[in-house]
C-alpha cells in the first residue's frame, strides 16, 4: 500500500504527556483533514535505573515508559540505551584534551552529556528509519518521511502547502550554529540518506570541530547538496 506520510518520533518520550494533544491536533488532524494517508513509527530508549536528563542535570523524575501510548504508534521500539553507549568510542567524537584545554565554546566541545545525548538521538533516529525499511519490505511505500521529535510542543497546524518534495522542509527557527534537526520532512529517497546520518558523525568530527546538533546537520545536508525549505512550524521543547 502506498501511504502520503510515515511519521518518524525518535529520542526520548519524557514529555508526551505534556505535548501528544498538540500532535493529534496539529499534525494528525491536518493529514486526515486533507485526506492523506499515514502510519506512525516510533524508536525510543530505557536508560539503568530509568534515568533521565537534561542537559548536565539528572531528573528525580523516572522515564514513564508507558507514555508513549499517548501517541498510538503503529511500529514502536524500545532499546536499552546503555548497552549501545557500551558500543562507542566516545574518543571519536569528543576530543578530551580540547575539553581540557578550551572548555565549552564554539572552539572547544560542546557539552560531553549534549554529544553522547546527540549521539544517541542520532542513533535512535537510524533505528527508527530502519523500522520503516522493515516495513517497505512488506509491500508498503511512503511519499514523505516526517522526522521528528515527540517531546516537543507544537503550535500550528503542519503546513502541507509549504512542503516541496524535492527538498528539505525544516521549521524557520532554533537554527542556531547551524540548522534545525529537530523536525524535518523529505522524500524517501532524501531520507535515506538523512536517517543514517550517524555514519558519518565521526568523520565529521576530525576536520570540521566540535560536534553541534544544528552545525552538524547544516554540514551533512551542504554535503549532499540538499536544498533547504523553510516552514512556519512552531513549535517548542517541553521538558518533564
Amino acid at each position: 500500500m502506498e501511504y502520503d506520510f510515515a511519521i518518524l518520533y525518535f529520542g526520548m518520550t519524557r514529555s508526551v504527556k505534556k505535548t501528544y494533544e498538540s500532535h493529534i491536533n496539529h499534525i494528525y488532524k491536518i493529514l486526515e483533514d486533507n485526506h492523506l494517508s499515514y502510519k506512525k513509527f516510533m524508536h525510543t530508549w530505557k536508560t539503568k535505573d530509568d534515568i533521565q536528563n537534561v542537559w548536565e542535570e539528572i531528573l528525580s523524575q523516572k522515564i514513564d515508559y508507558n507514555e508513549y501510548k499517548l501517541l498510538h504508534p503503529d511500529f514502536y521500539t524500545l532499546d536499552c540505551e546503555d548497552e549501545f553507549l557500551e558500543t562507542i568510542n566516545m574518543d571519536n567524537y569528543f576530543y578530551k584534551d580540547i575539553w581540557d584545554k578550551i572548555g565549552h565554546s564554539i572552539d572547544g566541545e560542546w557539552l560531553p552529556k549534549l554529544v553522547s545525548n546527540y549521539i544517541c538521538m542520532l542513533e535512535s533516529q537510524k533505528r527508527g528509519f530502519n523500522m520503516i525499511l522493515d516495513n517497505i519490505t512488506q509491500g508498503n511505500k511512503y511519499k514523505y518521511i516526517l522526522f521528528i521529535r515527540p517531546d516537543i510542543t507544537i503550535h500550528n497546524d503542519l503546513p502541507l502547502h509549504q512542503i516541496i518534495y524535492n527538498k528539505i522542509n525544516i521549521p524557520n527557527h532554533s537554527h542556531h550554529e547551524g540548522l534545525n534537526d529537530q523536525v524535518a520532512i523529505m522524500n524517501f529517497e532524501h531520507a535515506c540518506i538523512y536517517g543514517k546520518r550517524i555514519n558519518e558523525l565521526a568523520e565529521f568530527r576530525k576536520s570540521n570541530g566540535r560536534i553541534v546538533a544544528e552545525k552538524y546537520c547544516k554540514f551533512f545536508f551542504s554535503k549532499y547538496n540538499m536544498v533547504i525549505n523553510e516552514i512556519s512550524f512552531d513549535y517548542c521543547i517541553t521538558r518533564p
